[in-house]
């Protein structure tokens, strides 16, 4: 979900705090997670127990104390080692990694329809001045007083939208005759849809390439390869297209007619 094409960067915020919070509940029922599995590996025919090593004889040092004591029983190593861990790297990789998108999310947080249509006049107007702040070169000061007056002129509808592409699409598409109006709220838009949430498109656009340029295609001009590689990323509009009236337009184009004396 966070790589599709239509996400956001509040939509995005939203999934990562419950993939939190289900990890963190997740890591709290760890007799939970190996009934589960026991049951799976009942069906599948797999050993149910955990395998034990022999304990190797460790010689205990002056200062050890006995909370230094290696854990003897399988399951509570697993427990310990594996389970607890391997949800704490993730749990803080996740709160790690996405900082500066929940910080941005915040920044644009006065522009989701729900808030817009719920929050008091005051609330509105300091967060657009944090957006006037943060983006000077493109937003001037009357945006604080524009998104009041959109608020007051269409509160009905924003509370009927859900995501800010809605919004955008409501101001800029349906109601174009009074973008001039409120042309910052229409820069904010333009500027919160156009960041982001994933690098899944240069990924996907690598993956492709890797595909095509092979070594049986080692001579292929860099015209050719980008051709390609837009046909293969783009494939879901490329199958729409009309393959006979391509190659009648290619024929013509390059037709070449000479007169015969």
């Amino acid at each position: 979900m966070l790589q599709a094409k239509n996400a956001d960067l509040l939509k995005a915020t939203e999934l990562l705090d419950n993939a939190i919070t289900e990890l963190t509940r997740f890591r709290e029922s760890f007799e939970e997670a190996k009934t589960t599995a026991q049951s799976m590996a009942e069906k599948w025919g797999v050993k149910q127990t955990f395998e034990k090593e022999r304990i190797r004889r460790a010689k205990r040092q002056f200062d050890e104390f006995c909370q230094d004591e290696r854990l003897a029983d399988a399951e509570s190593y697993f427990k310990v080692n594996v389970f607890n861990a391997c949800l704490d790297i993730i749990i803080a990789q996740l709160s790690r990694r996405f900082s500066a998108l929940r910080s941005v999310a915040d920044l644009f947080r006065v522009v989701q329809p729900h808030i817009l249509a719920t929050e008091e006049k005051n609330a509105i107007y300091q967060g657009a001045l944090r957006l006037v702040e943060k983006y000077n070169n493109d937003l001037s000061p009357a945006l604080p007083q524009q998104l009041i007056a959109f608020r007051a002129a269409f509160k009905r509808q924003i509370s009927e939208m859900t995501t800010v592409q809605d919004l955008a699409s409501f101001l800029i598409v349906e109601n174009n005759s009074i973008t001039s109006s409120f042309s910052d709220i229409c820069t904010v838009l333009v500027l919160f849809l156009t960041i982001p949430v994933t690098v899944a498109s240069a990924e996907r656009s690598f993956s492709k390439l890797k595909l095509i340029k092979n070594y049986l295609r080692s001579t292929m001009s860099q015209n050719r390869l980008s051709g390609l590689a837009i046909l293969s990323i783009e494939n879901t509009r490329s199958r729409e297209l009309n393959t006979s009236d391509i190659v009648d337009e290619f024929a013509e184009r390059k037709a070449r007619r000479m007169q015969l004396k």
